[in-house]
């Protein structure tokens, strides 16, 4: 009560509250200087988050592509080894039909000439019909024509394109595709083949249409499995290069056949 008193007394008054003091200001100034610095680093660090992120999607997405291209390419590799697969296939068929079937209705061709390409290796020319590959010794081929458009004879078999002029010559047009593989002559393949030579057979005036020249190469006896048999169906195929899935022609029996009618089945 006296301290009271004393204070009306002499009308003390209470000390006003002093300004905040230089050293209190500089570290609340500090202190926010360095979380204005943790932010600015955090949005670095988060941009540089988001960066790497849209990096490993990208190289996602082009890996992924990479990997979809090299699938397609891998199907399409597979599906033409089934295509060669089963083109060597129905080669090798028949050639073992050709092995073993007896002829019925028609005679023995006549002694072919392909017995002396089995004493030693002889050249062959390559070439293309339809994606089967066939060849005929250099020593029975009787030349090769650019291709022209035949002249159509009416009665004729199917398989018979017509009449192909060459100087003072009459070309008989064989449509190679369908004579060798009747049972595959599709409205379709027909539609897709593009003959561009005429094979000729031997001496006669006998010529295979042909889409492409593909090669000649030299052939060893051992590389061709030879038909067995005289009578046996298909005289015309003299035999198989299995390595190559070609057939070898035999250009003397073909001939023979093509001058009775005969197509490769007959």
């Amino acid at each position: 009560m006296h301290e009271y008193l004393d204070a009306l007394l002499f009308d003390e008054k209470t000390p006003a509250s002093q300004p905040e003091s230089a050293p209190v200001a500089e570290k609340n100034t500090a202190e926010l200087e360095r979380l204005l610095a943790q932010a600015t680093l955090r949005e670095h660090e988060q941009a540089e988050a988001q960066a790497e992120t849209e990096t490993q999607a990208r190289v996602q997405a082009e890996q992924a592509a990479v990997a979809k291209k090299q699938a397609e390419q891998q199907r399409l590799l597979e599906l033409e080894r089934q295509q060669e697969a089963e083109m060597a296939a129905q080669l090798e068929k028949q050639a073992e039909q050709a092995q073993g079937e007896a002829l019925i209705d028609v005679p023995p061709p006549p002694v072919s000439n392909m017995e002396n390409y089995k004493q030693g290796d002889f050249q062959a020319l390559f070439f293309s019909v339809a994606g089967l590959k066939l060849a005929v010794p250099l020593k029975s081929l009787g030349g090769i024509h650019q291709w022209k458009e035949a002249n159509t004879i009416f009665g004729k078999p199917d398989w018979y394109l017509g009449i192909m002029t060459n100087r003072d010559e009459k070309l008989n047009v064989v449509d190679t595709a369908r004579w060798v593989m009747p049972e595959k002559y599709t409205p379709e393949l027909a539609e897709s083949i593009n003959y561009q030579y005429l094979i000729m057979l031997g001496e006669s005036q006998w010529g295979l249409a042909c889409e492409t020249l593909v090669t000649t190469e030299s052939l060893s006896p051992e590389d061709v499995q030879w038909r067995k048999g005289e009578g046996s169906k298909r005289p015309w195929l003299a035999g198989v290069v299995r390595e190559k899935m070609c057939a070898i022609l035999d250009v003397d029996a073909m001939v023979d056949m093509l001058e009775k009618g005969l197509n490769s089945q007959d």
